[in-house]
């Protein structure tokens, strides 16, 4: 049934407030867009559509910070952000500076409630007069655009955060009004002091002092105050660094400001203006290139976009190392960097054509100890951004003891004999031209295991291969955490994987080695240990290394035991010896036509992968010729360079660490 026409609502009544906010509405039109608003609402009107707005702003979505990343000893070693902002206490910011940055920006900000009528009107009063517009957005309104830029929701809320239409101000006085019932006003300044943008990278004030002064917010002083503070109002145009004349104007405009205001007094104020301006260009970590340790730093900063622990997808991912503010422990251990990077400097410096790329990693945990190579970070000519560590090379020689522990796998033994003479062809495989053939194409009559690995005979190994199964030797070395070998589309009959054909990372050769010394436990690298959040030390997920058993004991510590071969008399490593006179397990490994060069090994406590190639292509730019160490080399083998990386390595991380001896085989 029809009840009649609605019923009209009771008036409400128009409070002081209600009217004032009504006419601070109307007005912020007539600054913004003088042109574009007719006075066409008032009273009621203007209250029902002021009601209608959204409060809801994303006050708890934290601004971008730092990413601070510590060694294994809790030392700072790098910072990583997508802004560069560093959060502070309004206690660690200087009395100067929020005396400055309140007089000049928002004179009325412990009056108001988040909007400044009187401003208004003094705005409108001002650029009525004048062809220079004065702005009336106070302090609380201008951290409600920051959170907006940073946080915008949907396209209205952009439209506020850029804040130059006459709808934008209505509803960014609504936000802020809201904000002032939802934070206090030391919470508010705060938020603001750490989110403005100071030009030069530098968001938020702690950034500020250190980019310009070389100093904390905590000691800014009222002149150099007034230079942040007059930046504000165009950080590019205002910058000191490039336009120190349009610089010192505005810092003086406001150190006039400060006097007017009571803050200095008039000879205060006129020595500060006949002040220099005192900067001291300083800076903030910005990211790996400014590490020690930069190629760790990239190691840190891929494992949080890709790992599931740091969030279950690549966005999520993308958001927590995009707002940053965490402290992540690595595991990255000084000793073993500085070693390993004073190694290939020592040996190549920074500007041969060829590279060398050191992993360390802790044999049962997982752990990346340490990442070198003979680059600086960055781009141009001698630089790279690309952490050889993790791209992909032929290995050489140094697959055979994976070949080898797929065999004693089977049960076929390390006393097993073959001969080892060539030019060999093994049946049912594919055999280069000739048949395979040893180092210099030596004979080395019948042998074992031992034997082989001692001179790293091709032959014995391509006749082991044949016997334990090309695709079961690709399954062994996924097992060790080997992926880049593709199993499900090998035939069978490529013997050649046995002496290395397929590319794989020093990161994983280090893993698969890591094995043979732990007792069979693989696990997949990590650097990050230890996350916690800055502002709640709240403890985040890391990655898990998922260490497992993937072979058995006795086998891998039978290889173990065969890797000690090479360093006697005749071994292929017996000229380099043992570093330190450590009982040690190593294989050295050299490609087809001297493409690139390994060796890869260490004891129960560490273990190490040296690569030795040029980035352009091995088979391009092959080893033939090379300086090195200050002289020539020819036709380089695993020995002659990067052993003596590895050694030097291995003796710099297990310096002062008690010798251990490898496991016993059964």
């Amino acid at each position: 049934m029809d009840s009649g026409p609605p019923k009209k609502e009771p008036k409400r009544p128009l409070t002081r407030w209600s009217v004032c906010v009504a006419l601070v509405c109307l007005v912020i039109g007539m600054v913004v867009a003088p042109a574009a608003v007719g006075v066409s609402m008032a009273g009621h009107a203007v209250l029902d559509m002021w009601e209608e707005l959204p409060t809801d702003l994303p006050v708890e979505q934290p601004l971008p910070q730092h990413t601070v990343l510590l060694d294994k000893d809790g030392k700072e070693f790098a910072r990583i952000y997508s802004e560069n902002r560093i959060g502070v206490r309004q206690d660690q910011v200087s009395a100067a500076f929020k005396e400055t940055l309140i007089a000049t920006e928002d004179a009325r900000f412990y009056e108001h409630n988040g909007v400044d009528p009187y401003g208004v009107v003094r705005a409108v009063l001002h650029n009525a007069a004048n062809e220079d517009v004065q702005g009336a957005s106070t302090i609380t309104q201008q951290l409600v655009q920051n959170i907006l830029i940073n946080n915008a929701r949907n396209g209205t809320e952009e439209l506020v955060a850029a804040g130059d239409t006459y709808n934008a101000k209505v509803r960014e006085a609504k936000y802020a009004i809201a904000l002032e019932k939802q934070l206090s006003k030391e919470e508010i300044l705060t938020r603001y002091m750490n989110a403005v943008y100071f030009g030069n990278t530098a968001y938020g004030v702690e950034a500020a002092a250190r980019i310009y002064f070389s100093t904390t917010a905590a000691k800014l002083d009222h002149v150099q105050s007034a230079l942040l503070v007059g930046m504000l109002k165009a950080p590019v145009e205002l910058d000191p660094f490039d336009n120190p004349e349009a610089a010192t104007e505005r810092r003086n405009t406001v150190l006039t400001v400060l006097e007017r205001r009571g803050v200095l007094t008039a000879a205060e104020a006129q020595a500060a203006r006949e002040a220099p301006l005192g900067l001291k260009h300083g800076s903030v970590p910005s990211s790996c290139g400014d590490s020690r340790y930069p190629f760790y730093c990239e190691i840190v900063r891929e494992e949080i976009l890709t790992n599931k622990a740091f969030g279950a997808t690549p966005e999520k991912r993308q958001e927590l190392f995009a707002l940053g503010g965490l402290t992540l422990t690595t595991a990255l251990d000084p000793k073993a960097a500085n070693a390993a990077q004073a190694a290939v400097e020592k040996a190549l410096g920074n500007g041969s054509r060829a590279a060398l790329g050191v992993a360390v990693v802790e044999p049962g945990t997982g752990r990346i100890t340490a990442i070198a190579q003979n680059r600086e970070w960055g781009k141009g000519k001698g630089k790279t951004q690309v952490v050889y560590a993790k791209q992909a090379f032929q290995v050489g020689s140094a697959m055979k003891p994976i070949v080898l522990a797929t065999a004693l796998s089977q049960g076929i033994p390390a006393s097993t004999r073959f001969r080892a003479d060539g030019p060999y062809r093994a049946p049912d495989m594919d055999n280069p031209r000739g048949g395979f053939i040893n180092y210099n194409n030596r004979d080395y009559g019948v042998i074992n295991a031992y034997a082989a690995i001692r001179s790293s005979v091709n032959v014995y190994f391509i006749r082991l291969i044949e016997r334990a199964g090309v695709v079961n030797t690709a399954k062994m070395a996924r097992k060790l955490g080997i992926s880049s070998i593709p199993v499900d589309q090998l035939t069978g009959r490529e013997a050649s994987l046995a002496l290395g054909a397929y590319e794989v990372t020093p990161l994983e050769m280090a893993g698969a080695y890591a094995a043979f010394m732990s007792g069979g436990t693989v696990c997949d690298p990590v650097a990050v240990t230890k996350a916690v959040r800055n502002e709640t030390r709240e403890k985040l997920a890391v990655p898990d290394p998922n260490c497992r058993r993937a072979i058995d004991k006795k086998v891998a510590d039978t290889v173990a035991d065969t890797l000690k071969e090479p360093f006697k008399r005749r071994g292929t490593l017996g000229q380099l010896g043992r570093p330190d006179g450590r009982e040690v397990g190593a294989k050295t490994g050299t490609t087809n036509d001297f493409a690139a060069n390994w060796i890869v090994g260490g004891t129960p406590q560490a273990m190490a992968a040296v690569w030795l190639g040029d980035p352009r292509g091995g088979a391009e730019y092959p080893l033939t010729t090379l300086r090195a160490y200050g002289r020539t080399f020819q036709d380089l083998t695993g020995s002659e360079v990067a052993g003596p990386v590895w050694k030097d390595t291995m003796e710099g991380a297990l310096k002062g660490e008690k010798k251990v001896r490898l496991p016993n085989p059964d």
